[in-house]
């Protein structure tokens, strides 16, 4: 999910309750809720498929989720003690115990949102490489944002109203952000049996798919599935009487191609596929070489490429 999505969660579950009555709590609520995304960094010193392949593992794994909010909280207790109270020593001092619960749930709640959209995360990494995808949420959901900053606010006002029980607001939109995940959860596993149905309808053989959501409509989905040779994709529209579309071109793999072969060996694409769900491959001659552009059919045409140069003595196709 969006870095906005995660700060919204950590302020939540401050207003809540975790951050209530404890030195530093919202700041490590915030924080924390962010940390993971720490890897993005990459980009700043690496190359785009360098760092697309580390994302979302070694800050995203299990691995991370035992040691990142141990180091949060200490990093905040050590903070408080060189910044906060050297400045003002009449503030209450944070404590490493009292701030590792908010440490452990922020940190947690990360990888479990990033879980819930089409990109996908490396829960077991660095024990295993597997991606684990959700196929519930678009990476920027309003919807999520409106709950969680309404119930934020509510909570705040009857907070500085000194009204009692001001966690309550938070704790109903935490609740109803929760409900509307479990319920896109269930649309995604839903739409998964309908368009099997429909594949085998129509005679086609069918394999992996993949029902993604689409933005501010969450009765909308776009349709990948795997068929011989590549991808049919389509549309599902819980609201119409012809609930699945499919097109009826494929969008071929390419991958006998031998050219495509000798990209996919290559540094940048090897990186590629490392990240890549439903992996094809467009090629272009340039002069004598060819270009081989790999691409993924989750997001078709877009940024989601990488492109290799193969040189001439490849170019022969197959027969």
């Amino acid at each position: 999910m969006d870095n906005l999505c995660h700060t919204l969660v950590g302020a939540a579950l401050g207003e809540a309750g975790l951050g209530r009555h404890k030195p530093l709590a919202t700041a490590t609520l915030l924080v924390g809720a962010n940390l993971p995304d720490v890897d993005g960094f990459t980009y700043a010193f690496l190359d785009g498929p360098t760092s697309l392949a580390f994302r979302r593992g070694w800050t995203h794994g299990i691995l991370a989720m035992a040691v990142l909010p141990v180091a949060l909280a200490a990093a905040m207790v050590a903070w408080d003690r060189a910044v906060r109270r050297r400045r003002r020593k009449e503030k209450i001092p944070a404590r490493f115990r009292a701030l590792l619960l908010p440490a452990f749930a922020a940190v947690l709640s990360h990888p479990l949102l990033d879980f819930l959209n089409t990109y996908g995360v490396r829960f077991l990494y660095p024990f295993s490489k597997r991606w684990f995808y959700g196929d519930a949420l678009f990476i920027v959901d309003p919807w999520v944002w409106i709950a969680l900053a309404a119930g934020i606010a509510f909570s705040r006002a009857l907070a500085s109203s000194d009204r009692p029980h001001p966690e309550r607001p938070a704790r109903a939109s935490l609740a109803a952000v929760v409900a509307y995940i479990a319920a896109m959860l269930i649309s995604s596993a839903a739409g998964r049996g309908l368009v099997g149905r429909a594949a085998r309808e129509a005679g086609v053989p069918a394999g992996r798919t993949m029902i993604s959501p689409v933005p501010m409509d969450p009765f909308r989905r776009l349709v990948v599935l795997e068929v011989p040779g590549g991808y049919r994709l389509g549309v599902l529209r819980w609201l119409y009487r012809e609930r699945v579309a499919l097109d009826r071109g494929t969008l071929p793999r390419n991958d006998q191609d031998p050219r495509a072969a000798a990209a996919a060996e290559s540094r940048d694409g090897r990186k590629f596929l490392v990240w890549a769900r439903f992996p094809y491959f467009e090629i272009r001659r340039e002069g004598e070489d060819a270009l081989v552009s790999l691409r993924d059919a989750r997001y078709p045409g877009s940024w989601a490429s990488v492109t290799v140069a193969v040189p001439a003595p490849l170019l022969r196709s197959p027969p």
